[in-house]
């Protein structure tokens, strides 16, 4: 919702998840290099991008490292989509994994952080409607790591400039002001945006069928401290 929203930005573009950040193996050994060779799910997303196999495979021969092949894949993505002199961004949830090395090879980069209320995001990976089922352990610690690495790597001097955090439920209720502010944090013209296309759906807080009480209240103590930090206590 909020990468599709950032879309109606003429200057702005996001492909596909990428995943180019997200493996802990190094850049071009060989686990790295099956997720691109055998994964069908990344082919796919490379054939909604418009970038080719031929240029991928190529891209991937000449890159040294993660970012030489987040760049020259940009470069293919901005081409295919007749928008050489904008700017393109990467909404892969698992970048946080990569969150170090994103920021040391891009040192201009900016983050945003949209969170959810745990107890939804428990909610959701226990009926399995997107990714894998989780349990409710599973779920909590889906949440709780990626709050982990985020307030770690806020710590690193000048870091917390570079973040612009975004409550969920707030930015569904409101997101026009909420996306100026955006565009503002990345330094783009907020009135090049069509706000009337901006549409998004309540929080449904469904949780309130799908975890018991235990859960809920597993859920609520494991989570914090970033339960009550991020407003949800």
């Amino acid at each position: 919702m909020l990468r599709n929203i950032l879309r109606l930005h003429p200057r702005l573009e996001s492909p596909e998840e990428t995943h180019f950040f997200r493996w802990a193996d190094p850049y071009a050994s060989p686990r790295y290099e099956g997720n691109y060779a055998t994964v069908k799910l990344f082919k796919s997303h490379r054939a909604i991008d418009g970038v080719s196999d031929l240029d991928f495979e190529l891209s991937r021969a000449l890159a040294n490292n993660r970012k030489d092949l987040s760049d020259l894949y940009g470069t293919l993505f901005l081409q295919a989509k007749n928008n050489v002199d904008g700017r393109w961004f990467d909404k892969t949830p698992q970048n946080i994994y990569g969150i170090l090395l994103l920021g040391h090879m891009y040192p201009n980069a900016k983050f945003l952080h949209i969170h959810r209320n745990p107890l939804n995001v428990v909610s959701s990976l226990k009926e399995g409607r997107v990714m894998p089922k989780h349990e409710v352990k599973g779920g909590i610690n889906y949440w709780l790591e990626s709050m982990i690495m985020i307030n770690e790597y806020k710590k690193i001097p000048g870091a917390e400039a570079r973040f612009y955090e975004i409550k969920y439920e707030d930015f569904v209720l409101d997101p026009k002001p909420q996306v100026s502010n955006i565009l503002n944090f990345l330094n783009e013209d907020p009135l090049l945006v069509d706000y009337s296309k901006i549409s998004t759906h309540k929080e449904k807080d469904n949780y309130k069928k799908n975890l018991t009480e235990e859960d809920i209240s597993t859920v609520k103590k494991l989570s914090e401290p970033f339960y009550s930090q991020y407003g949800y206590a």
